[in-house]
């Protein structure tokens, strides 16, 4: 394809495809070099893609100031969107990194599995922000099983969304850069941000996040790939309704976070076996409605797409 001469809509696709090709076919620099086309032409969705690109460090160096450049001119050019999630990133007009990315008070429950709770990890607006995003999307949420594809199981009644790391979002993408840095463990290893939502009687039966011994056979390549889910971190994005707590049965232990606060758990030691006490639940929802930001991390970099 002739960037001279193609649209950013043909541009941008192009893009999306290298990106999310096969391992080994895909093109990140090539990517990039598309979707700059595309800004050049103003398009303020390439705008948006770049940033998303310069805050991940896809096919490009990682840069934080160059993504809110990015967005800002996608704003500058007439976009809503931009606009809005530069409100919620810098109300003050900058950016403060270094309050972004400091480390949020914790307090530690259980040596095993580790076990933690932040305080107030992100923001109500930023909170809200999710809950707007995912509303419009929700579906009910599909699990992955040893024998086949996502289906619909009985473990689980709730709906949720997904964003993934090529989302066009910066909320989503500093939230995943946050989350990295509280972890200590590279973004890219991170499966894709997904927001639940449990309605009055809906819950998550008790169940582990790693790949059970029993599972290994029908996730062999996966586990090959990208390995085990190391930890998770959930973010409690609102707080206004009754049940729903996350439950750890092994520790005789249960949490309800305040809108804003992080949950984290780790599913392996760290000597990489399996947490048998991380076991846990969401509880049924009693009366209004439950929203979660839930984090999955990986052994080795996911895929893009």
């Amino acid at each position: 394809m002739s960037v001279d001469s193609a649209s950013p809509k043909a541009l941008l696709h192009a893009a999306y495809r290298m990106l999310a090709a096969p391992e080994g076919e895909a093109d990140p620099q090539r990517a990039v070099e598309m979707v700059r086309a595309a800004c050049a032409q103003g398009s303020t969705e390439a705008w948006r893609y770049n940033a998303t690109f310069a805050a991940l460090g896809i096919g490009q160096p990682q840069s934080v100031e160059t993504a809110f450049a990015s967005l800002g001119r996608a704003a500058a050019l007439g976009d809503e969107a931009a606009a809005a999630q530069l409100k919620i990133l810098a109300p003050s007009g900058n950016f403060d990194a270094a309050a972004w990315f400091a480390p949020s008070p914790t307090i530690q429950y259980c040596d095993s599995p580790r076990l933690y709770t932040v305080e107030g990890f992100l923001g109500k607006a930023a909170c809200d922000w999710f809950i707007r995003a995912a509303r419009p999307r929700l579906e009910p949420v599909r699990i992955k099983t040893p024998d086949g594809g996502p289906v619909i199981h009985p473990t689980r009644n709730n709906s949720g969304a997904g964003f993934s790391p090529l989302a066009r979002d910066l909320v989503v993408q500093m939230t995943r850069l946050r989350m990295a840095a509280a972890l200590g463990l590279p973004v890219a290893c991170q499966e894709d941000t997904n927001v639940l939502h449990y309605g009055p009687g809906q819950e998550y039966k008790r169940h582990y996040d790693f790949i059970t011994p029993g599972e290994e056979h029908g996730f062999a390549d996966e586990l090959r790939l990208v390995g085990q889910r190391v930890v998770t971190l959930l973010v409690y994005l609102n707080d206004d309704y009754e049940g729903g707590e996350t439950e750890f049965p092994r520790l005789n232990w249960r949490y309800k976070g305040k809108a804003g606060d992080a949950l984290i758990f780790w599913n392996l030691s760290a000597a990489g076996e399996r947490e048998p006490f991380s076991l846990h639940g969401g509880l049924p929802v009693i009366r209004g409605e439950k929203w979660l930001l839930s984090q999955w991390v990986r052994q080795r970099p996911t895929p893009l797409r």
